[in-house]
């Protein structure tokens, strides 16, 4: 695979915007160009298409096994949520697995996180008593097919676009009028440096109108009538 890139004379340029070829192909290789870790390359994918709960499902997993500073069980369940949320009850049984592989890792939680976990594992079905390592080996496996798909989506250089697992555009249509309807929050144009909180509603010069679904430090989840994407935020 990749021998497109393979064949290059050149030294590859692998950066949060290299094109998305490039970045399949870090994940693919595991950064052996350097440039980008592997959790930071889904989280690229992630970001640029939010409606493929996959990318993020990924993302969350690389980043549990390099548990760099930033990284604790709060913010770990934040992400599964999301995963969840994205998804629709689609990757429920990944994230079972997604659980069992973290379940050392998530010791001691607050009382407040042990309810977020307790809630989560309700939504999935899912037990204490799980094999993490036939659960990590599945994980693999979804990343290894999914890669696969979008080596053969990225050839000639295209952009990844709508994947399988994507939010069609239709359903993705829907829920924006019915959030647009829905949504009390404030009203304004959007803007990389401004603040914003959930229920709020940005007109951004490309994508139009927009509500605010979710909000991290620098980024909001934001839902299109063209679906939802993540943006900087102040």
């Amino acid at each position: 695979m990749f021998e497109d890139i393979d064949d290059q004379k050149k030294a590859i340029e692998v950066h949060r915007d290299a094109p998305d070829r490039t970045i399949v192909y870090a994940i693919w290789t595991r950064n052996a160009a350097g440039g980008l870790p592997i959790a930071q390359a889904w989280d690229v994918l992630a970001t640029r298409y939010p409606d493929e709960a996959r990318f993020l499902l990924l993302h969350t997993l690389e980043e549990l096994g390099a548990r760099g500073d930033d990284w604790s069980p709060s913010t770990f369940l934040g992400k599964v949520r999301r995963i969840l949320d994205t998804a629709g009850g689609k990757l429920n049984p990944e994230v079972r697995d997604l659980l069992a592989v973290a379940e050392d890792d998530l010791h001691p939680l607050s009382d407040e996180d042990a309810g977020r976990l307790d809630r989560i594992r309700g939504r999935v079905s899912a037990t204490r008593r799980t094999d993490a390592a036939a659960s990590k080996k599945r994980l693999q496996r979804l990343s290894t097919d999914l890669v696969r798909e979008l080596h053969d989506r990225t050839t000639g250089g295209k952009s990844i676009g709508r994947t399988s697992g994507s939010m069609p555009a239709a359903a993705a249509g829907g829920e924006w009028k019915t959030a647009i309807a829905k949504a009390t929050g404030a009203r304004g144009p959007y803007s990389a440096a401004g603040k914003v909180s959930a229920g709020d509603v940005v007109e951004h010069p490309k994508f139009g109108a927009g509500v605010v679904l979710a909000v991290e430090p620098g980024r909001a989840n934001i839902l299109f009538e063209s679906g939802a994407r993540k943006l900087v935020v102040g």
